[in-house]
């Protein structure tokens, strides 16, 4: 898992055994998939930040005079770390120009790539059954539970990253 915030590197490789990787402190964490992967990559990766994801100072200035959509990093990270005949996941939201898209080396790699909004009630039905009999767990990843009064508040503290939030659950 690629972040940089730690109590969420901490928690996936607590919870689920990955390998933590903080791109503040790594300046390559494709090159660091790559190696714990024997040099091969890894089956699948998935780009779940999208438009939010930190590139270069080059990308930053081109997103900020709006010539850019989004920074390109994390997708060219993804592309890196994928083995070839791999899958490229990216459910994160993306818009706009990308610069620095290697769009070659995903083909190159031969790299099924799948996009665009999650089909919820397609998958519904199997997420379900593999919550009722225990193979998903995903009460794990919520940290904080609060009334549909507090939403605004919720919104922040994840937005800011506060209390080690994960994931906000709202109640009426």
């Amino acid at each position: 898992m690629v972040d940089h915030n730690e109590y969420r590197l901490q928690f996936a490789q607590a919870t689920y055994g990955v390998l933590p990787i903080n791109f503040d402190k790594d300046e390559d964490p494709a090159e660091t998939i790559l190696l714990a992967a024997g040099g091969h990559g890894v089956d699948a990766t998935i780009d779940a930040v999208g438009f939010e994801a930190k590139g270069s100072a080059l990308e930053t200035a081109l997103t900020a005079v709006r010539l850019e959509g989004s920074s390109g990093k994390a997708l060219r990270q993804c592309i890196a770390a994928t083995r070839r005949g791999g899958v490229l996941s990216v459910p994160g939201v993306y818009a706009g120009f990308i610069h620095g898209l290697l769009f070659g080396d995903a083909f190159e790699k031969g790299l099924t790539l799948c996009m665009g909004q999650t089909h919820a009630q397609k998958y519904m039905p199997q997420l379900l059954e593999h919550i009722a009999n225990g193979r998903m767990r995903p009460e794990v990843i919520i940290s904080h539970r609060m009334k549909l009064a507090d939403a605004v508040r919720g919104y922040e503290i994840f937005e800011k990253k506060e209390e080690e939030c994960r994931k906000v659950v709202l109640t009426p």
